[in-house]
């Protein structure tokens, strides 16, 4: 008889663990049809759970058309072809291993195992930011459109309903004028930069035969930083000052895409002057490029007058827009958009549904009718003031707390940055006392990835990244409380 054992430490409920285990050995045939299995009494017993754990594994097993249930015999196997895979044995000379691809750079900015610090995680929303009120009274009602959403395909640019709504809001919320037709819906931004590397770095790479260029900023987001060298791309990065990207330092010859986040730099939080918005449009013409204009967080604005989204000012069809609803509702939703240009539409239309063929349909549903009942506009509003008290709160501790310090990133989003003229052994020691007692940040140092190496040639400051959107007034003023004890250290 075969030795099950279970493991009390795996999450994976007993009575699974029980069917996984004689699913597996009738499907491998170490136990074949006629076979008995242990009766209900004798396997808990052995085992040391409920009947009912092992009643549940059986009846699994019964609906799976693996055993039944015979009276005056007990549980047996009734599969009758199991799959067996004799072992071919090749000589080393005839084999050849197989192929190990290289692992992709890893993104910790974008996500790391959460520990029980407070963490002033960058790009984190508020936990309660989703209107579950909403969802509940609008998941509990019948519909036989909400089992259409479930039960077939539908078109992988995304619901026309959501699209539709969409081209309202980005006019109202970042000026900008398209089409439903322009837009698609991606799984969050994450998926979109996926989508126009594949359709522009592989693409020219094997129809032009040499590496697709693309323009970052450095620092720069390392999601993008992390596909495009994947990829296989000719990166040159560009670095930042308080007004943005360096559009002065932008290369002057033949370029495919420039990777921008104007309205709230990430990480560093600048926002680009309008004449460099302007001088980054007009080298886009110049050089052939496309502007990929990520606009991650900026729908959550503070300050008066916003400058405009670049794809507001661009008359040239040079920009490709995208955003997200991560911050709006939360990362669990992985809804994002893509804006193109029409001379992009069918190439990402058609990526997007080679890769997966759409988006959480049934949220994009619920997402359009909170946008046509303006729902979703007075949910925004809250969240709006409900950050603006946050970050205020932050900006004012650290300013009390660093005078002589640089902070960015106040006018939008849900981080702020940090710059001093402090050693990295000097950061590192707050670090370690802010960890003892509970509190989490991150440094430039903490999230580098090779796109920062511009930036630091022409700055030699430290910077700290705190997240707000994530926290709560109390615990922001425990975040500066611990900084304040960490600064007095000697």
């Amino acid at each position: 008889m075969l030795a099950l054992s279970l493991n009390r430490e795996n999450r994976t409920p007993l009575q699974l663990q029980i069917f996984q285990f004689y699913f597996q050995a009738i499907q491998q045939g170490d136990l074949l049809c006629g076979d008995k299995l242990p009766s209900i009494r004798e396997q808990a017993q052995a085992l040391n759970v409920a009947k009912i754990t092992v009643i549940m594994a059986y009846e699994k097993l019964m609906t799976a058309g693996f055993i039944k249930s015979r009276q005056g015999v007990g549980y047996e196997v009734i599969f009758t072809t199991p799959v067996r895979c004799p072992p071919v044995h090749v000589s080393a000379a005839e084999g050849s291993p197989p192929a190990k691809p290289r692992p992709a750079g890893a993104s910790t900015d974008v996500y790391g195992e959460m520990g029980r610090e407070v963490y002033c995680r960058m790009g984190v929303p508020d936990p309660n930011a989703f209107p579950w009120s909403s969802w509940r009274k609008w998941n509990n009602a019948p519909s036989v459109l909400k089992e259409q959403l479930l039960t077939r395909y539908h078109s992988p640019n995304g619901l026309f309903s959501l699209r539709e709504q969409m081209v309202r809001y980005l006019n109202l919320s970042r000026g900008i004028i398209t089409r439903a037709e322009n837009i698609i819906i991606t799984n969050g931004i994450q998926e979109g930069l996926s989508l126009l590397s594949q359709i522009f770095i592989i693409h020219h790479a094997v129809s032009q035969k040499k590496k697709c260029h693309v323009v970052t900023e450095s620092p720069c987001y390392s999601g993008a930083w992390h596909l495009f060298n994947y990829y296989g791309a000719d990166i040159t990065p560009v670095a930042v000052d308080n007004h943005g990207l360096r559009t002065d330092n932008l290369p002057e010859h033949e370029t495919q895409l420039c990777y921008v986040t104007p309205a709230h730099q990430y990480p560093m939080g600048n926002v680009l002057s309008l004449e460099r918005r302007k001088s980054l449009l007009t080298w886009a013409q110049r050089v052939g490029a496309y502007i990929i204009e990520d606009d991650y967080d900026a729908v959550f604005t503070y300050g008066a007058n916003p400058l405009p989204a670049l794809k507001a000012m661009d008359y040239h069809n040079r920009v490709i827009y995208m955003g997200t609803f991560s911050k709006t509702l939360g990362p669990g939703v992985r809804l994002g958009y893509l804006v193109c240009p029409d001379e992009l539409l069918s190439a990402v239309q058609n990526m997007k549904a080679l890769n997966n063929n759409g988006s959480q349909w049934l949220l994009q549903q619920f997402l359009a009718e909170l946008m046509q009942n303006q729902v979703f506009y007075t949910h925004l509003g809250k969240l709006v003031c409900n950050y603006a008290a946050r970050l205020t709160l932050l900006r004012d501790g650290l300013s009390a707390l660093f005078p002589e310090g640089k902070i960015n990133g106040a006018t939008a989003g849900l981080h702020l940055s940090l710059r001093l003229a402090r050693s990295p052994e000097a950061i590192a020691k707050w670090q370690a006392h802010c960890l003892q007692a509970g509190i989490r940040f991150d440094t430039l140092q903490d999230i580098e990835n090779g796109s920062e190496d511009a930036w630091r040639k022409e700055n030699r400051d430290a910077v700290m990244f705190f997240g707000f959107g994530g926290l709560q007034i109390q615990q922001i003023s425990r975040v500066l409380t611990v900084l304040e004890q960490a600064l007095l250290q000697p």
